[in-house]
């Protein structure tokens, strides 16, 4: 009966080390604060969006070379209407986001799991529905990495996220803030030991 018992638990704990994601270089996950204005939780929801996982490498330049930076922020933005706002009758939209702190691995990429987002708001009021509809909803990824020359700041449009599933996105950073984007296809994951 004991070896049965050892045999379970080899079992759980073999199980357990195959299901962490060894590759998972986010830990820090931050969401805004669930009250808004005055002290009051969200009152009106748009869409949930889901951004699939994500596999980023952030290299110099010469395409080689890790940034020196080694903390990443991950934004997941949306848009809310805020009444009353100053010098809008109407309203204006505020943006907000979830965010999550990655750190670069040696080679310099990162790898973010998949993540919902709940767009939500503080203002549900007449301005929310006249003279059209406007609820919150989703804008984009921002990543931003700190270097030594500044802030390398990427956008990824919500057309593009569909783009993850085959591929990896590549940023060069020229100057320490400048960027230009590259996708990698899937099949040159091979590649990376």
């Amino acid at each position: 009966m004991r070896y049965f018992w050892v045999g379970i638990l080899a079992l759980v704990l073999a199980s357990d080390l195959q299901a962490q994601p060894s590759a998972d270089t986010c830990k820090n996950w931050f969401q805004p604060n669930t009250v808004g204005p005055h002290n009051q939780p969200p009152v009106i929801f748009g869409d949930r969006h889901l951004v699939p996982a994500m596999r980023i490498r952030i290299v110099l330049s010469d395409g080689r070379s890790a940034v020196p930076a080694r903390t990443v922020t991950v934004n997941y933005g949306w848009r809310w209407l805020e009444y009353p706002y100053p010098e809008h009758s109407w309203g204006a939209w505020s943006d907000a986001s979830d965010r999550a702190e990655c750190e670069l691995d040696q080679d310099g990429w990162i790898q973010v799991p998949s993540h919902e987002v709940q767009t939500r708001g503080w203002y549900d009021g007449r301005y929310t529905r006249f003279p059209w509809p406007r609820r919150p909803h989703f804008t984009g990824i921002e990543i931003v990495a700190v270097t030594k020359g500044g802030f390398a700041r990427i956008y990824v449009q919500p057309r593009d996220l569909k783009r993850f599933a085959d591929s990896d996105l590549i940023v060069q950073v020229f100057d320490g803030w400048r960027t230009r984007l590259a996708w990698k296809p899937k099949e040159s994951r091979q590649e990376r030991p």
